[in-house]
């Protein structure tokens, strides 16, 4: 059994947010739904993937995927299925490349972290609880082409209404 580790750096954090939004997509399901299967279900974030980053990041995506699929299994983790997501599959089609659009997310949560003095474990949990999340990933507004401050400002109003 390996270690419990917190996400230490940017680099770490690209590649959890990398593993969460690429298992999703793969499965179908909301990336919200693969996050609580990797931290509130299992400890495959800071069992696994975080201790593992070393290894892991030089794999190829498609290893990568199937890695975390076969750890999923292997440790009987259930990801359900909303009523919801096969409308929001077809409408997230409409936002950024998932790259960019993952590489976006990564700063945000980053400059969010810093912001409000939060670890980045803390500021990703609260990134991917967030109604700015799901607006992002939705396209709504064209949130996705806002500037990272401007996001960052919604996720900190979004925090500090959610601290009230």
């Amino acid at each position: 059994m390996m270690a419990d580790e917190n996400i230490e750096n940017s680099n770490e954090l690209e590649f959890v947010v990398f593993c969460i939004e690429n298992v999703a997509a793969k499965l179908g399901v909301d990336a919200e739904r693969v996050y609580q299967a990797f931290t509130e279900k299992s400890d495959i974030l800071n069992g696994y993937i975080v201790p593992e980053y070393e290894v892991l990041h030089t794999k190829s995506r498609e290893y990568i995927v199937d890695d975390l699929l076969d750890v999923i299994k292997e440790r009987a983790v259930e990801i359900s299925f909303s009523n919801g997501e096969v409308q929001r599959e077809q409408s997230s089609g409409m936002t950024a490349n998932p790259i960019l659009l993952q590489k976006k997310y990564c700063r945000i949560i980053e400059c969010f972290a810093k912001q409000q003095g939060l670890s980045l474990d803390a500021a990703l949990n609260f990134f991917y609880h967030s109604e700015v999340y799901q607006l992002i990933r939705d396209g709504v507004s064209d949130m996705h082409c806002m500037s990272d401050a401007y996001l960052v400002d919604e996720l900190e109003q979004e925090y500090n209404r959610n601290m009230e």
